[in-house]
């Protein structure tokens, strides 16, 4: 005798994909990933200074000087000097000169934070805010393009 399945249950289809891991359990992985990036994004956004910049270690900022290109485009901040109070000699170039109104080395948190502001035609307040990364000898951080209100992930390698 043969016995009889109920109305409702279904048969698996054998192509049918495998579930990994519980709905709530991919919610958290993604909670945590937008958590992450949030932060990073507020980070890069909040100004750290906190008055002037006294580097303990002059030296240290000195790995930054030279000509460092966008990896995206041909544009180029050349770093020229940096203070002991944390003022650069910077130029960009886009591949033209244009104007850097300030510019400035921080060490926030034992990172070095380099920010560029420039003050020229298509460019009015234009800043970069990027951290030197010494494991691949890289400035990464945002370009905030205030014309278009918009932020740019960006990165910088020396050239």
């Amino acid at each position: 005798m043969r016995s009889k399945k109920p109305a409702n249950s279904r048969r698996k289809r054998p192509d049918a994909p495998k579930r990994r891991g519980s709905r709530s359990t991919r919610w958290i992985v993604i909670a945590a990933v937008i958590a992450v990036a949030a932060a990073t994004m507020w980070w890069l956004r909040t100004d750290h200074r906190g008055g002037a910049s006294n580097l303990e270690s002059p030296e240290s900022v000195q790995k930054l000087l030279g000509s460092w290109q966008r990896t995206d485009a041909g544009y180029v901040i050349d770093i020229r000097s940096i203070g002991r109070d944390g003022a650069v000699d910077a130029a960009y170039l886009n591949p033209s000169p244009i104007h850097v109104s300030q510019a400035r080395v921080s060490d926030v948190g034992g990172s070095l934070e380099l920010f560029v502001e420039l003050m020229d035609v298509g460019y009015p307040g234009a800043t970069y805010r990027l951290r030197y990364n010494a494991e691949y000898d890289a400035l990464v951080g945002l370009y905030h393009q205030p014309t278009a209100g918009q932020d740019f992930e960006v990165a910088f390698v020396r050239k």
